[in-house]
């Protein structure tokens, strides 16, 4: 694993490093967690307590990691605003839509130019302007990849195989069964060194390694959009509604004395944090995790920071680094994105669709029923819903249990065991399942986090 995985060109581009909170710095931060840990000799290892408790409710800061002794560094996010609004939003559509797709083609051109000659195509608009950009930079170059798993929308993956085939690329479609998603559900956490929420980004991890098995080792993937051009005017909400469901779920999981007092066993009794400039978590916090520490950065420059790095970025980052691949992010590089964050909003949102302006400037380049397609969810999916959905609840069973819990130090057992319980007989429509599932993913995640590094296992990729 290179020391700068992903696209370096953007600050939105780029994940968290890491640096030790105690002892001698390294000369420079290490990208990959697993890295530190070696140099941390003599060190209690695992994950820190007080930083399982706050990550579960949504508070952990932007310099603490998961991990004893380990603090994150990251970039500065750009101080960017949107512009006002004009009197008439219609005046500066065209010179506005012009310079968004030269900015555009220009973040593609330069990665093709570099070697990127693969591109992941969903079918979504964002991938087929990049698949038909890539195209024309390098004409009969081009490979677009998709990906086939049951809860792909199918309507994407038949654009995908039309704009693949007007653009002129050769597709290759690469099946992910879903009885291979448990099984790689833990070497997927240990790579994205983070929690992994749905299977979605399992399957990426499935997705990267056949596309390197097959020749790919530059990829450019369209992760970053929505983000940067209001994909979903509706992000925020949602994002919010979803924290305080999973903060009151984490409440029933915590426990009672972290949860009432913010604090860890070792705190209670008088021993020090391991983690540096630690605010107060109160139990009552409220808003987005995305925390206001510079004024001058906008909320949605803020909210977007917080989705890539926490959310978006590390399955097609490291995910897809694990296997040797890396991922280039064209709409994150900086010659675009400084762009589509400062359109004013009634160039991006219009009656209530995203991406407004960027779909007005792509006519002509991708089809109609691509470019207008309305945002769909991407790749819903719980255990529950799985057609292998035993051996899923045989996979959360084995990481749920009290020996693998206590070592977290804040997490009651017990607890887990009857949310647990309660989820395998819910119906995968229940209003309440994405949540719960969400939950006990995260568990897992963590679990899996902590054996890894409290046992000294080889980082994933030597």
């Amino acid at each position: 694993m290179s020391d700068a995985p992903g696209d370096p060109s953007g600050p939105l581009a780029a994940l968290p490093s890491y640096q030790p909170t105690a002892g001698p710095r390294t000369d420079a931060p290490v990208e990959s967690v697993w890295r530190l840990l070696p140099l941390l000799s003599g060190e209690v290892v695992g994950l820190e307590p007080a930083s399982v408790t706050a990550f579960l409710r949504h508070s952990l800061p932007s310099t603490w990691s998961l991990f004893r002794g380990v603090s994150r560094v990251a970039p500065l996010p750009p101080r960017i605003r949107r512009q006002s609004s004009p009197r008439s939003p219609e005046e500066d559509d065209e010179p506005r839509a012009r310079a968004l797709l030269a900015a555009c083609s220009d973040a593609v051109g330069t990665r093709v130019a570099s070697g990127a000659l693969d591109v992941s195509l969903s079918g979504g608009v964002d991938s087929a302007v990049l698949c038909t950009l890539a195209a024309r930079h390098a004409p009969g170059r081009v490979r677009a990849w998709s990906m086939d798993v049951h809860f792909a929308d199918a309507v994407e993956r038949h654009n995908a195989r039309t704009v693949a085939r007007l653009a002129g690329v050769e597709q290759v479609d690469v099946p992910i069964p879903d009885a291979l998603l448990p099984d790689l559900f833990e070497p997927a956490v240990i790579a994205n060194e983070g929690a992994i929420l749905n299977a979605r980004a399992v399957a990426s991890f499935a997705f990267y390694a056949e596309a390197k098995r097959l020749g790919a080792s530059v990829m450019l993937s369209g992760a970053g959009a929505d983000e940067v051009l209001r994909g979903n005017p509706l992000a925020l909400a949602s994002a919010l509604a979803r924290i305080e469901e999973d903060r009151r779920l984490a409440r029933t999981v915590l426990r009672a004395a972290v949860d009432n007092l913010g604090r860890s066993p070792d705190e209670a009794r008088g021993e020090p944090w391991s983690q540096e400039d630690r605010p107060e978590l109160s139990d009552e916090a409220r808003g987005g995790p995305w925390s206001p520490e510079d004024m001058e950065v906008s909320e949605e420059v803020r909210y977007a920071e917080w989705v890539l790095r926490e959310l978006v970025l590390p399955p097609e980052l490291r995910g897809a680094r694990a296997h040797g691949l890396t991922v280039h992010t064209p709409y994150l590089d900086s010659r675009f994105a400084d762009v589509a964050l400062s359109l004013p909003e009634s160039s991006l949102v219009r009656e209530g669709v995203g991406k407004w302006l960027f779909r007005h400037a792509v006519r002509g380049l991708v089809p109609d029923e691509v470019r207008l397609a309305r945002k769909t969810p991407r790749y819903g999916h719980t255990a529950l819903s799985s057609p292998v959905r035993t051996r899923w609840l045989e996979l959360y069973r084995a990481w749920l249990s009290a020996s693998r819990l206590e070592p977290l130090a804040v997490i009651d057992p017990k607890a887990v065991l009857t949310l647990l319980e309660r989820y395998t007989r819910m119906e995968p429509e229940a209003p309440e399942a994405d949540g719960v599932d969400r939950l006990l993913m995260r568990l897992c995640s963590l679990a899996m986090l902590h054996a890894h590094a409290a046992h000294g296992s080889p980082c994933p990729e030597s």
